[in-house]
């Protein structure tokens, strides 16, 4: 598949889906990728990508979702190189996109942010409940881990330690 044979799943309906409040003062922020499909999609297809991807999004933004529980945890509280940490989810990528989404994204100096990517594949509407919150808090909480290295690295002034903390903390109630 080259980038020239996927499609919106819907008329009505972008791929990508961006929800960042940039007045708040929260550290960490999420994107949503809907699924792509070939040019020659069925309907059904489509409507079955744009359900699965509405069903994703009420995860992260829906009334219980990790977005809010999240809210608290302000970019202040953890030192003066890290204001935003972009969270960003792509549903059931096509092969061509998953080429070229990274482990971790580079560290923007002039945003104070970074990118981080996390792929949901199909496998994750045939968990359980449970099972796609545990998912979802330690596909993350992996992935601080290589955030870790970075601000190691870079040497960026950010507390990881406390972070993980507030942010184990903060998810006790969605698991």
């Amino acid at each position: 598949m080259n980038g020239n044979t996927s499609k919106i799943p819907h008329k009505e309906y972008r791929q990508i889906k961006i929800c960042i409040n940039m007045e708040d003062m929260n550290i960490l922020a999420f994107f949503l990728s809907y699924p792509s499909l070939p040019i020659d999609a069925s309907d059904e297809s489509s409507e079955e990508a744009i359900k699965r991807g509405d069903e994703f999004r009420t995860y992260i933004w829906g009334e219980k979702g990790i977005d809010i529980l999240l809210k608290s945890l302000s970019y202040i509280d953890y030192g003066k190189d890290l204001k935003r940490i972009l969270f960003q989810f792509y549903i059931m990528p096509c092969d061509y996109e998953r080429i070229h989404i990274k482990e971790i994204e580079q560290y923007r100096k002039k945003e104070k942010a970074i990118g981080i990517p996390i792929i949901v594949e199909r496998s994750f509407f045939q968990f359980s409940e449970t099972e796609r919150r545990e998912f979802l808090v330690s596909s993350m909480l992996s992935k601080f881990n290589i955030l870790g290295n970075v601000v190691k690295n870079k040497k960026l002034d950010t507390n990881m330690t406390k972070l993980v903390h507030d942010f184990s903390y903060n998810l006790k109630t969605f698991v």
